[in-house]
Protein backbone atom coordinates (compact mmCIF):
# COMPACT_ATOMS: atom_id res chain seq x y z
CA UNK A 1 0.00 0.00 0.00
CA UNK A 2 1.43 3.86 -1.03
CA UNK A 3 2.09 6.11 1.80
CA UNK A 4 0.78 9.60 0.92
CA UNK A 5 1.24 11.73 4.45
CA UNK A 6 -0.93 14.79 2.30
CA UNK A 7 -4.02 12.44 2.71
CA UNK A 8 -3.75 12.07 6.31
CA UNK A 9 -6.72 13.53 8.22
CA UNK A 10 -6.66 14.24 11.99
CA UNK A 11 -7.89 11.87 14.55
CA UNK A 12 -11.55 12.04 16.21
CA UNK A 13 -12.02 10.66 19.25
CA UNK A 14 -14.71 7.71 19.43
CA UNK A 15 -17.91 9.18 21.68
CA UNK A 16 -17.79 5.52 22.92
CA UNK A 17 -15.11 2.84 24.52
CA UNK A 18 -14.99 0.79 21.87
CA UNK A 19 -11.20 -0.09 21.12
CA UNK A 20 -9.73 1.50 25.09
CA UNK A 21 -9.09 -0.22 27.90
CA UNK A 22 -10.77 1.38 31.30
CA UNK A 23 -9.47 -0.13 34.48
CA UNK A 24 -11.52 0.35 37.99
CA UNK A 25 -10.43 -0.71 41.42
CA UNK A 26 -12.07 -0.53 44.49
CA UNK A 27 -12.95 -2.57 46.86
CA UNK A 28 -15.38 -4.81 47.53
CA UNK A 29 -18.90 -4.49 46.77
CA UNK A 30 -18.88 -1.04 45.01
CA UNK A 31 -20.66 -1.97 42.28
CA UNK A 32 -17.32 -2.56 40.03
CA UNK A 33 -18.40 -5.63 38.42
CA UNK A 34 -22.39 -4.35 37.68
CA UNK A 35 -20.88 -1.29 36.04
CA UNK A 36 -18.69 -3.30 34.15
CA UNK A 37 -21.43 -5.91 32.77
CA UNK A 38 -23.66 -2.84 31.97
CA UNK A 39 -22.03 -2.92 28.89
CA UNK A 40 -23.64 -3.80 25.51
CA UNK A 41 -22.56 -7.30 24.59
CA UNK A 42 -20.61 -7.79 27.54
CA UNK A 43 -18.87 -11.11 28.21
CA UNK A 44 -17.02 -11.37 31.44
CA UNK A 45 -13.95 -13.42 31.77
CA UNK A 46 -14.05 -14.70 35.23
CA UNK A 47 -10.81 -15.16 36.64
CA UNK A 48 -12.30 -15.51 40.31
CA UNK A 49 -15.41 -15.76 41.28
CA UNK A 50 -18.28 -12.92 41.75
CA UNK A 51 -20.84 -13.01 39.20
CA UNK A 52 -23.39 -15.40 40.61
CA UNK A 53 -25.13 -12.40 42.20
CA UNK A 54 -25.98 -11.50 38.03
CA UNK A 55 -28.72 -12.99 36.50
CA UNK A 56 -28.27 -13.15 32.15
CA UNK A 57 -24.32 -12.56 32.73
CA UNK A 58 -22.64 -14.29 29.82
CA UNK A 59 -19.42 -15.32 31.94
CA UNK A 60 -16.57 -17.71 30.94
CA UNK A 61 -13.79 -18.93 33.61
CA UNK A 62 -10.33 -18.86 33.06
CA UNK A 63 -8.35 -20.83 35.30
CA UNK A 64 -5.16 -20.53 33.36
CA UNK A 65 -3.30 -18.23 31.46
CA UNK A 66 -3.53 -20.67 28.65
CA UNK A 67 -7.04 -20.75 28.95
CA UNK A 68 -6.97 -16.59 28.38
CA UNK A 69 -4.65 -17.58 25.22
CA UNK A 70 -7.07 -19.57 23.70
CA UNK A 71 -10.25 -17.20 24.21
CA UNK A 72 -8.24 -14.62 22.55
CA UNK A 73 -7.92 -16.59 19.68
CA UNK A 74 -11.65 -17.40 20.14
CA UNK A 75 -12.43 -13.96 19.83
CA UNK A 76 -10.90 -13.19 16.85
CA UNK A 77 -13.35 -15.03 14.94
CA UNK A 78 -15.63 -13.30 12.88
CA UNK A 79 -18.64 -14.55 14.33
CA UNK A 80 -17.78 -14.00 17.96
CA UNK A 81 -17.20 -11.03 17.17
CA UNK A 82 -20.51 -10.04 15.88
CA UNK A 83 -21.84 -11.40 19.52
CA UNK A 84 -19.73 -9.63 21.49
CA UNK A 85 -18.25 -6.08 21.67
CA UNK A 86 -16.82 -5.67 25.32
CA UNK A 87 -14.18 -8.28 27.38
CA UNK A 88 -14.36 -7.63 31.44
CA UNK A 89 -11.40 -9.05 33.05
CA UNK A 90 -12.61 -9.99 36.68
CA UNK A 91 -9.72 -9.42 38.43
CA UNK A 92 -6.95 -8.35 36.50
CA UNK A 93 -5.10 -8.73 40.22
CA UNK A 94 -5.64 -13.01 39.60
CA UNK A 95 -5.29 -12.02 35.61
CA UNK A 96 -1.53 -11.24 36.02
CA UNK A 97 -0.45 -13.77 38.61
CA UNK A 98 -1.55 -16.20 36.01
CA UNK A 99 0.48 -14.36 33.22
CA UNK A 100 3.47 -14.10 35.42
CA UNK A 101 3.13 -18.31 36.34
CA UNK A 102 2.59 -19.30 32.66
CA UNK A 103 5.90 -17.36 31.93
CA UNK A 104 7.66 -18.92 35.01
CA UNK A 105 6.58 -22.47 33.71
CA UNK A 106 7.03 -22.06 30.22
CA UNK A 107 10.37 -20.96 30.55
CA UNK A 108 11.10 -23.55 33.78
CA UNK A 109 11.78 -20.14 36.60
CA UNK A 110 10.16 -19.62 39.89
CA UNK A 111 10.03 -16.46 40.18
CA UNK A 112 9.66 -13.55 36.70
CA UNK A 113 13.77 -12.40 38.33
CA UNK A 114 14.80 -15.63 37.71
CA UNK A 115 15.33 -14.42 34.09
CA UNK A 116 17.82 -11.41 35.03
CA UNK A 117 17.64 -7.96 35.46
CA UNK A 118 14.03 -6.88 34.16
CA UNK A 119 13.95 -9.67 31.74
CA UNK A 120 10.87 -11.39 32.94
CA UNK A 121 9.18 -8.47 33.47
CA UNK A 122 9.36 -7.25 29.98
CA UNK A 123 8.28 -11.33 28.80
CA UNK A 124 5.02 -10.72 31.52
CA UNK A 125 4.17 -7.08 29.76
CA UNK A 126 4.82 -8.04 26.29
CA UNK A 127 2.55 -11.30 26.99
CA UNK A 128 0.06 -9.23 28.89
CA UNK A 129 -0.12 -6.80 26.29
CA UNK A 130 0.02 -9.05 23.19
CA UNK A 131 -3.70 -10.15 24.89
CA UNK A 132 -5.59 -7.35 25.90
CA UNK A 133 -4.17 -4.85 23.31
CA UNK A 134 -4.75 -6.83 20.73
CA UNK A 135 -8.63 -7.11 21.74
CA UNK A 136 -8.48 -3.48 21.45
CA UNK A 137 -7.31 -3.60 18.30
CA UNK A 138 -9.61 -5.66 17.20
CA UNK A 139 -12.39 -3.11 18.73
CA UNK A 140 -13.21 -4.62 21.57
CA UNK A 141 -13.85 -2.64 24.83
CA UNK A 142 -11.80 -3.84 27.24
CA UNK A 143 -12.74 -3.38 31.22
CA UNK A 144 -10.33 -4.01 33.70
CA UNK A 145 -11.98 -4.80 37.31
CA UNK A 146 -9.16 -4.75 40.51
CA UNK A 147 -8.76 -4.12 44.15
CA UNK A 148 -7.75 -1.51 46.29
CA UNK A 149 -5.42 -1.36 48.54
CA UNK A 150 -4.69 1.60 51.83
CA UNK A 151 -0.95 2.55 51.76
CA UNK A 152 -0.48 3.68 55.86
CA UNK A 153 2.66 5.38 57.37
CA UNK A 154 4.36 3.81 60.06
CA UNK A 155 1.66 5.55 63.07
CA UNK A 156 -1.36 3.52 60.81
CA UNK A 157 -2.51 7.14 59.15
CA UNK A 158 -3.82 6.13 55.82
CA UNK A 159 -1.86 8.36 53.04
CA UNK A 160 -3.13 7.03 49.78
CA UNK A 161 -4.83 4.79 48.01
CA UNK A 162 -3.81 2.33 45.02
CA UNK A 163 -4.59 -0.57 43.29
CA UNK A 164 -3.72 -3.53 45.15
CA UNK A 165 -0.84 -5.16 42.94
CA UNK A 166 2.59 -4.87 43.45
CA UNK A 167 4.54 -1.80 42.05
CA UNK A 168 5.77 -3.68 38.94
CA UNK A 169 2.63 -5.46 37.75
CA UNK A 170 1.11 -1.87 38.96
CA UNK A 171 2.80 -0.02 36.03
CA UNK A 172 2.25 -2.85 33.51
CA UNK A 173 -1.63 -1.96 33.85
CA UNK A 174 -2.05 1.10 34.60
CA UNK A 175 -0.01 2.16 31.73
CA UNK A 176 -2.04 0.00 29.11
CA UNK A 177 -5.19 1.62 30.84
CA UNK A 178 -6.96 4.93 29.19
CA UNK A 179 -9.58 5.11 31.65
CA UNK A 180 -8.09 4.36 35.15
CA UNK A 181 -10.85 4.90 38.00
CA UNK A 182 -11.11 4.36 42.02
CA UNK A 183 -14.94 3.14 42.85
CA UNK A 184 -15.55 4.06 46.52
CA UNK A 185 -18.34 5.30 48.60
CA UNK A 186 -17.69 8.94 50.24
CA UNK A 187 -20.23 7.48 52.93
CA UNK A 188 -21.44 4.49 54.42
CA UNK A 189 -24.96 3.40 52.53
CA UNK A 190 -24.56 5.99 49.80
CA UNK A 191 -24.18 5.21 46.31
CA UNK A 192 -20.72 4.51 44.71
CA UNK A 193 -18.86 6.81 42.87
CA UNK A 194 -15.95 6.77 40.17
CA UNK A 195 -13.12 8.83 41.04
CA UNK A 196 -10.66 9.26 37.46
CA UNK A 197 -8.93 12.60 39.01
CA UNK A 198 -7.74 13.42 41.88
CA UNK A 199 -4.82 16.43 42.04
CA UNK A 200 -3.68 15.59 45.42
CA UNK A 201 -2.30 12.31 44.49
CA UNK A 202 -3.85 10.68 47.46
CA UNK A 203 -5.90 8.45 45.61
CA UNK A 204 -4.10 6.87 42.30
CA UNK A 205 -6.11 7.22 39.24
CA UNK A 206 -6.06 8.90 35.67
CA UNK A 207 -7.72 9.73 32.26
CA UNK A 208 -6.65 10.17 28.89
CA UNK A 209 -9.35 12.09 28.02
CA UNK A 210 -8.67 15.43 28.21
CA UNK A 211 -12.43 16.65 28.96
CA UNK A 212 -13.97 13.88 31.15
CA UNK A 213 -13.65 15.66 34.68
Amino acid sequence: MAINLLSIQPHKVSRDLSGFITYVYGAYKTGKTTLATQMDKCLLLAFEAGYNALPGIIAQDVLTWGEMKQIFRELKKPEVRNTFSCVVVDTVDVAAEKCKKYICQQNSIEDLGDLGYGKGWTKFKDEFNEVFRGLTQLGYTVFFIGHDKEIKNNDGTIVGIRPALSNSTREVIGGMADIYAYAHQKAAGEMSVLTLRDPSGYIECGCRFKYVP
